[in-house]
């Protein structure tokens, strides 16, 4: 076994002089990968790859028969401060300390208060530093498992880094940062994603943080310090802290000469609860976590979704989790999945308890919409000038989102059934329209998914059936997704559909904020296909042209905006849409397989573009944090 090897990743490049330090030498080796162009020599070309990508292919493809491996970013200088050259200084680092972790001291082109603290630098050989930069990290071969494969759920960039620094902390006296060597950074390309855009690098940090926030058991020393309690979800919190204490109490280095094992659970769990989805991989190959889950374990997967029952999704907590936990115990020969990819295999191989073929009935809409031939229609602007009107109106029914689109050339004159979810932007001017209108333009029913409606004076919701006596006097039957033990079929649709709250970054600056909800109007198509139906076509609903960030003329037509205000609130303009990305995943992987489902073919073609699915498969890494719904 050789003391250590350099692992690089390099757009086509190693570093030469690092292949000079390290490439053959008795005591080291040198691989690398690349990004932008094939190399012969690399173990490796990985396109299209993040940094935190290919330093996994890295770590999962280096022959496993070192002491130490070494990740090196390819543009770092090393200036050796004492007599021994870059790799004998290693090498000395090693064997006095033999670390857990070592680094070195931060110079010219890194962001950090230490590469100006000359004075400190020069006045140790070695200190203990939390949080240091992993463009230069040499890990214990035991503990690779531990800190790899670095995260890639909130993008693979400055939040992987940060994970890695915060899984240090169990080990910090053995993770040591040499004086007796700098490493500047010799290439700050301040075009880098990472060097772009602040706002978003702090966003995707905050979002690391809450979601590895509760299996973290120290959280009792970095509150001390907070100075509002939302400040506990920043996630530089913990930094600072463990920085300060680290400088205040002078922790040094402890050399562990003896230490052949870093990967002590006893240790490791009294700083972080191993239940966490972020160490359910823990004793799985590395390799096996980068591949997709093999044959058998996908039979088990689908074996135990195929027992879960409609009813087992009618509830108000999240019912994925205990479900994969399930999986994930009889899971044999590849990676444990997260609660998101349980639900992917849901939509995509269980169609028995799916919404659309589970969902109550109202035998008054069966006996009405049986073997008819339904459109449904949204205020999207895309069908401004498309002159589908007589095409909606030459169907059996017409269903409409809400009213006030006065334009039938392009959106028909029919309003058979209206759609609305009945808050308090749109279930207040409803009730006035159908109050003012002629009994033979009133639709013959109004359909609502939703479940809560208007806070009451008490306190409490109100739900949508409030509007029923209403809509009776009206002479118009309500038909919600109410069950007569007061549950709600809503819930089940609502897991099974699994919005998340999180952002999209689309340019530098430019970013759709998401809740975690879906919209009504998708989830009137679900409660449509219920019925026996014939035929659903669907006009005027794009999901908002995909999610993209757009001022309310690209969310809704003129006329609709008229009606009811400004992106149907009262606020305004807003950049804070129902979660399009769960929509769209599940109209992929359910809608669009039932053959009676009809989307408009300048939606299914944006639906099946490459963008709109890589943005749903990076979707699918992202962990959902809203675990309750009404």
């Amino acid at each position: 076994m050789k003391k250590f090897c350099v692992l690089q990743v390099t757009p086509t490049e190693p570093n030469p002089e690092h292949v000079d330090f390290f490439s053959n030498q008795k005591e080291c080796d040198f691989f690398f990968v690349t990004h932008d162009a094939p190399n012969d020599s690399a173990l490796k070309y990985c396109p299209n790859t993040t940094w935190t990508d290919t330093r996994n292919i890295l770590a999962s493809m280096v022959p496993k028969k070192y002491e130490y491996y070494a990740f090196v970013d390819y543009d770092y200088n090393f200036r050796p401060l004492r007599k021994l050259g870059v790799k004998e200084q290693i090498l000395e680092d090693l064997n006095e300390f033999n670390p857990a972790v070592l680094t070195y001291y931060p110079g010219n082109g890194m962001v950090t208060p230490f590469a100006n603290n000359i004075e400190y630098r020069d006045s140790k050989d070695t200190s203990v530093i939390p949080f240091t930069h992993c463009g230069m990290k040499v890990v214990h071969h035991s503990l690779m498992k531990w800190f790899f494969p670095m995260i890639t759920n909130f993008g693979g960039g400055v939040e992987a880094c940060h994970l890695f620094n915060i899984l240090e902390i169990p080990f910090l006296r053995h993770v040591v940062c040499s004086h007796k060597m700098v490493y500047d950074n010799g290439n700050t390309d301040m075009e880098a994603p990472h060097n772009l855009d602040g706002a978003w690098n702090d966003y995707r940090m905050n979002e690391m943080w809450k979601w590895i926030r509760p299996a973290f058991k120290k959280n009792n020393i970095v509150d001390r310090f907070a100075v509002r309690e939302e400040h506990k979800l920043n996630a530089m919190l913990i930094k600072t802290v463990f920085q300060k204490i680290a400088m205040e109490q002078n922790i040094l280095p402890s050399a562990n000469k003896n230490k052949t094992d870093y990967f002590d659970k006893e240790i490791i769990e009294l700083f972080f609860d191993l239940s966490h989805e972020r160490f359910a991989n823990l004793e799985v190959d590395l390799h096996k976590q980068l591949e997709k889950v093999c044959d058998k374990d996908i039979k088990i997967i689908n074996s135990i979704l195929s027992k879960v029952s409609f009813s087992d999704l009618k509830t108000t907590d999240n019912p994925w989790i205990p479900i994969t936990d399930k999986i994930n115990s009889q899971i044999k020969h590849s990676r444990k999945i997260t609660t998101s990819e349980c639900v992917a295999h849901y939509q995509q191989k269980n169609n028995n308890t799916l919404f659309i073929n589970s969902a109550n009935i109202d035998n008054r809409l069966f006996e009405y919409l049986k073997d008819k031939r339904i459109a449904f229609v949204g205020p999207a602007p895309y069908l401004k000038g498309s002159g589908k009107g007589s095409i909606i109106d030459s169907h059996d029914v017409v269903v409409r989102i809400q009213h006030g689109i006065d334009n039938n050339e392009d959106y028909g004159s029919r309003s058979d059934i209206i759609q609305s979810c009945l808050n308090d932007n749109y279930g207040p001017p409803l009730v006035k329209h159908l109050e003012n209108i002629d009994e033979q333009q009133k639709p013959k029913f109004v359909i609502c998914n939703d479940t809560a409606s208007t806070l009451l004076p008490n306190g409490q919701w109100g739900f949508v059936d409030i509007y029923e006596s209403k809509f009776d006097s009206l002479g118009i039957p309500l038909i919600t997704l109410k069950n007569e033990d007061d549950t709600w079929d809503r819930w089940a649709l609502y897991w099974e559909i699994y919005a998340k709250q999180h952002a999209e970054k689309f340019d530098k600056g430019v970013y759709t904020v998401y809740s975690a909800n879906f919209n009504s109007g998708y989830g009137a198509l679900n409660m449509l296909l219920r019925y026996p139906i014939k035929e659903l076509s669907v006009f005027g609903l794009d999901f908002y042209s995909a999610g993209v960030p757009q001022n309310d003329n690209g969310k809704y037509t003129k006329e609709y905006t008229d009606t009811y205000g400004a992106s149907g609130t009262p606020n305004g303009p807003d950049k804070v849409l129902h979660d399009q990305l769960s929509q769209m995943m599940h109209c992929k992987n359910v809608l669009l397989k039932d053959s009676r489902f009809k989307l408009d073919k300048p939606v299914l073609t944006m639906l099946n573009s490459k963008s709109v699915t890589k943005r749903i498969e990076d979707f699918i890494l992202l962990p959902k944090f809203k675990n309750e719904t009404r």
